[in-house]
C-alpha cells in the first residue's frame, strides 16, 4: 500500500523539481487551445519518466498502469492554460510573454500533477487501478473549453467507461497555504448567457401614445426578473440573473424603436437553471404582448453545474486528513458562483473538485485569482501533489475492493 507517510516523504524529496516545473510554466504561459509548447514540455517529462502518452486532439493524456489493477482507472486532471493578462509581479520567474500570465494557478496545478505522476509511476506496482493523467488546455476558454474535447478523446481511447472517479485540485489565495478546502454537492455554478432584442415603434417623446417604447419594456424586463428571482427562487438555492448590457435610443426626444439586453445566468442546480430560463422568456413574451412589441431572445448554454460526488469526496477528505493533517481541513459550508469546465467531467463521472490553500500574508501572496499580481506560496504545491497521490491510491484501493466484493 502506498501510504500517506511514504507519499509525503517522496513528495518532500521531489519538491524542488515540482517548484521548477511550476516556475518554467509560469515563465512561458500559453492561452486557450494554443498550448503546444506546454504540451511538448509535459510530454517530454512523461516520456522521460516512462509513462505512456496516449493520442489526443489537444492537451496531453498519460496513463500509469497499476501493478494490482483490474483494468479500472482513476483520473487526475490539471488545467494548464494561462490568461491574456500582463503580469505586474517582479519575481525571478515572472512571465516572459507580453500580455500573458498564469494568474489562476494553472501552472501550479500542472506542476502538482507532474510531481504526483513521478511518485505514482515510481510505485505503480502498488497501485490497485490504472491512473489516467489529464493535462487540459482552454479551461479559461474559448467556450466550450478543453474538457469537452478531451472527453471525446477519452471515449475514443476506450478509457472513459473504465474511469471510476476523477479528481481536480485548484489553488486559491482565499485559504492559507497548507489548508485543504472540501465541499459536498454543488461546488461551482452553471453559466448561461442571453441576448435579447426588443422591437417596438419609434416616435416623438411628446407623443408616447403613438409609439411602442422598446426601452421602457426592456427596463420592465430587468426589474421583473429581479422580482422573479427574489420571489420565485428559494433563498437557499443560489442563483443570479444579471443584465450587464442595455442599449437603446439615439436622442433625448426620440422614443427608441429597439432595445438590446445582454446578461448572464448562474445557478447551483440544473433544475433551477431550466426553470429560470423558461420563465425569463415567459416574462419577456408577456411584456411584449402587453405593450405591442416583438422580441428575439437567444440563450447560449454554457457550463453545467460542477457537482462533487459524495463517495469520491469522502475518500478525498480522508486522504487530505492523512496528508495535510485533520487540523488543516476546511469543510466548506457554501458553494462558489464561479465556474469551471471540470463540470463537464463531473457530469459524466463521479468527481471531486477540491481547493488547495496558497495564501501567505507574510510573503505577500494575497492577491485574488485573475489579478495581475496573483502569485502563490509554493509550499502549497507540496500539499496538492501529496493529496493527488494518496487520493489516487485510495480510490484505486476502493475500486478494487468493490470489484472483488
Amino acid at each position: 500500500m502506498l501510504t500517506a507517510d511514504m507519499i509525503k516523504k517522496e513528495i518532500g524529496g521531489y519538491f524542488d523539481e515540482i517548484v521548477s516545473f511550476r516556475r518554467h510554466l509560469h515563465m512561458h504561459p500559453e492561452t486557450g487551445l494554443d498550448t503546444k509548447e506546454t504540451e511538448a514540455y509535459i510530454r517530454s517529462f512523461l516520456e522521460g519518466e516512462g509513462v505512456g502518452v496516449l493520442e489526443s486532439q489537444v492537451g496531453v493524456i498519460g496513463c500509469i498502469k497499476g501493478g494490482k489493477s483490474s483494468g479500472c482507472c482513476v483520473a487526475l486532471r490539471a488545467d494548464m492554460d494561462a490568461l491574456p493578462l500582463a503580469e505586474e509581479n517582479d519575481a525571478p520567474y515572472k512571465s516572459q510573454v507580453p500580455g500573458k500570465m498564469h494568474a489562476c494557478g494553472h501552472d501550479g496545478h500542472t506542476a502538482m500533477l507532474m510531481g504526483a505522476a513521478h511518485v505514482l509511476n515510481k510505485h505503480r506496482g502498488e497501485l490497485c487501478a490504472d491512473v489516467v493523467l489529464i493535462f487540459q488546455p482552454a479551461e479559461e476558454g474559448p467556450f466550450p473549453g478543453g474538457a469537452v474535447i478531451m472527453l471525446e478523446d477519452l471515449k475514443k481511447l476506450g478509457l472513459l467507461e473504465k474511469i471510476k472517479a476523477i479528481i481536480a485540485l485548484h489553488l486559491t489565495t482565499e485559504h492559507p497555504a497548507g489548508k485543504v478546502a472540501i465541499g459536498w454537492g454543488s461546488m461551482m455554478a452553471s453559466t448561461d448567457e442571453y441576448d435579447i432584442e426588443i422591437t417596438g415603434v419609434g416616435g416623438h417623446v411628446g407623443l408616447p401614445h403613438k409609439a411602442v417604447d422598446a426601452l421602457s419594456i426592456a427596463a420592465k424586463f430587468v426589474t421583473d426578473m429581479e422580482s422573479f428571482m427574489s420571489r420565485r427562487i428559494d433563498p437557499f438555492d443560489s442563483a443570479v440573473f444579471g443584465t450587464g448590457v442595455m442599449r437603446a435610443g439615439s436622442a433625448r426626444n426620440i422614443i427608441p424603436e429597439k432595445a438590446v439586453l445582454s446578461g448572464s445566468l448562474r445557478c447551483q442546480r440544473e433544475e433551477t437553471r431550466l426553470y429560470v430560463l423558461e420563465n425569463a422568456e415567459k416574462i419577456l413574451k408577456a411584456l411584449c404582448e402587453a405593450y405591442g412589441a416583438k422580441y428575439e431572445m437567444k440563450v447560449t448554454r454554457g457550463l453545467p453545474v460542477l457537482r462533487n460526488d459524495d463517495a469520491v469526496v469522502a475518500v478525498m477528505e480522508e486522504s487530505a486528513e492523512e496528508t495535510a493533517g485533520a487540523d488543516n481541513i476546511i469543510r466548506l459550508r457554501s458553494s462558489n458562483m464561479g465556474a469551471e469546465d471540470f463540470a463537464f467531467f463531473s457530469e459524466v463521472k463521479p468527481a471531486a473538485f477540491v481547493w488547495i490553500g496558497a495564501r501567505n500574508e507574510e510573503k505577500g501572496f494575497t492577491h485574488m485569482m485573475h489579478n495581475p499580481k496573483f502569485d502563490i506560496d509554493e509550499e502549497a504545491l507540496k500539499t496538492g501533489a501529496a493529496l493527488l497521490c494518496r487520493a489516487a491510491a485510495a480510490l484505486g484501493e476502493k475500486t478494487r475492493a468493490e470489484t472483488e466484493a
